[in-house]
């Protein structure tokens, strides 16, 4: 079935499973819905380093957690804005791509920093995105009618005097390519809104020649409601963050001031009453003699 304009819906929520020291294990999970047909959810787990946000190898009893490089669902504290500092993980290309920084503006209150990146490849495992890896050359058969737009004209004449040679099943592969852009908080790293536009192209082996097709194109972006919900929750994370980081060492260095000023207080104290203690009793030889 072919489809085309229908709206597509996702959620991602990327929960913490468990931590290793300075390694964390995430599972990313990834709900989407497109022309109102849910598709099965989708579960990554991958390891990342706490403090650097970056891809790291499991700890030896994680199950499940796939390899990456770079950065796979957030950035670092306080993102650096050098050009060449971080990658950006694309699952579907199992590739790690430069994120370049674009620019810092605002949103929902919060500064933010934009960050692009492209991934361009080959689909490295079509069965986990559920793409079929053949196509039935009947099915290549009715479909001649609508690739007759997609593909030169000069192949589609030739479509009827290849189809009969070809294999029962026709062997599929794919080619993705990426355009992801991020606004990540200038503070905390966090993600606050992002968009991807994603364009998969089919590869069909015709015999001696190969048959590229516009497979899918699909096109994310962050709601206006899920940004007002992400600048909230960062906003709250960052002033946690200000206590701990912040308030918490002023409220130290003033117990450590206050202590100095008692400690100061009390010795100079001590010491008074040092000055106005009264001298020993003075001996019978020496005591004056009063007067009447």
């Amino acid at each position: 079935m072919l489809v085309q304009d229908v709206p597509v819906t996702a959620t991602r929520q990327v929960t913490a499973d468990s931590v290793d020291g300075d390694t964390m294990v995430v599972t990313r999970t990834l709900e989407r819905s497109i022309g109102g047909t849910e598709e099965p959810a989708q579960e990554l787990r991958y390891a990342v380093d706490r403090e650097t946000a970056e891809s790291v190898a499991p700890p030896d009893d994680a199950e499940g957690v796939l390899d990456s490089e770079g950065l796979v669902f957030t950035l670092p504290i306080d993102p650096s804005t050098d050009d060449g500092e971080y990658t950006l993980w694309d699952q579907t290309t199992e590739t790690a791509n430069p994120l370049e920084y674009a620019g810092t503006e605002t949103l929902e209150g919060r500064t933010v920093r934009e960050f692009r990146s492209t991934a361009a490849g080959p689909v490295a495992d079509p069965e986990a995105l559920g793409l079929p890896t053949a196509l039935p050359r009947a099915a290549l058969a009715a479909l001649g009618p609508a690739l007759a737009d997609l593909v030169p004209p000069q192949v589609a004449a030739q479509l009827p005097a290849i189809l009969p040679q070809l294999p029962a099943q026709i062997p599929l592969s794919y080619d993705s390519r990426t355009e992801a852009t991020l606004f990540a908080d200038a503070e905390l790293g966090a993600t606050i809104s992002g968009a991807s536009t994603q364009e998969i192209t089919a590869r069909l082996a015709l015999g001696p020649t190969e048959l590229e097709v516009p497979f899918s194109t699909v096109e994310l972006a962050s709601t206006d409601r899920s940004i007002s919900d992400r600048a909230s929750d960062t906003a709250d994370s960052a002033t946690q963050l200000t206590l701990i980081g912040t308030v918490a060492p002023l409220v130290a260095l003033g117990l450590g001031l206050l202590l100095l000023v008692l400690a100061a207080f009390l010795a100079r104290r001590a010491a008074t009453r040092r000055g106005s203690t009264p001298p020993p009793a003075a001996t019978p030889a020496s005591r004056p003699r009063q007067r009447v």
